[in-house]
């Protein structure tokens, strides 16, 4: 499939976007010895409500939506970390404003080279699905079995692309690394092609983190 995206323009005048906000509750329910119980989490609830709905749905409909979503967000945002995020965090059910709001310098870590903000933002989902709140910091089993999807995504994720760092699958794609805090180099990184390019590298993030997802969660021993 063939999408003809806006270049990004960091120079230009700035693209407003309003997106609704939801308040962040983390996914707690159980007890664990020194913890207090809980009540069930709506919000966790909510999530498994959708992703089950996902699941049942066709599997190349949730990517094609996925793809859509992913799409979109980029050609407002221009952000990777954000756009990979928002588009898994609505197909999916999940909570995150403040989550979103907390991505916006975490592409390629402050456009420096580093972590792909593709991978951040779909690791941020797992967390959310998977991970543990507040009060149980202490449920190390909960920790353990977080890191199983999490593992999977980046060994794909790393499989494609030789590397989860923004720098290497720059130069994959582009054939050299831009130093991005540079305004010569970051004009020079638009006039690539930038957002058509990672658009096609977050599309296949947030594939397969849906792929993930839509598997079911895999056990580890601690």
């Amino acid at each position: 499939m063939t999408h003809k995206l806006q270049r990004r323009n960091f120079l230009g005048k700035f693209t407003a976007a309003v997106i609704g906000s939801v308040t962040l509750g983390s996914c707690i329910s159980g007890k664990k010895e020194g913890i207090s119980q809980t009540v069930e989490n709506p919000v966790l609830t909510t999530s498994q409500n959708s992703i089950s709905k996902n699941r049942e749905m066709p599997r190349e409909l949730v990517m094609k939506i996925l793809d859509q979503k992913v799409d979109q967000y980029m050609q407002i945002s221009f952000n990777c970390a954000q756009s990979s995020f928002l588009a898994l965090k609505e197909q999916f059910g999940l909570q995150g404003a403040g989550v979103l709001k907390a991505l916006t310098p975490l592409t390629g870590i402050a456009e420096r080279g580093e972590t792909c903000g593709a991978v951040i933002g779909s690791l941020m989902c797992f967390g959310l699905i998977y991970g543990r709140g507040k009060n149980r910091l202490n449920d190390w089993e909960t920790y353990r079995q977080s890191l199983v999807p999490s593992g999977e995504f980046c060994n794909r994720f790393e499989k494609e692309y030789g590397s989860t760092m923004c720098c290497n699958i720059q130069k994959q794609k582009f054939g050299k690394c831009f130093h991005l805090t540079n305004p010569e180099e970051l004009k020079c990184f638009q006039e690539a092609g930038a957002t058509s390019i990672c658009s096609s590298v977050v599309r296949k993030a947030v594939r397969i983190t849906a792929e993930i997802i839509l598997d079911g969660p895999k056990t580890v021993h601690s």
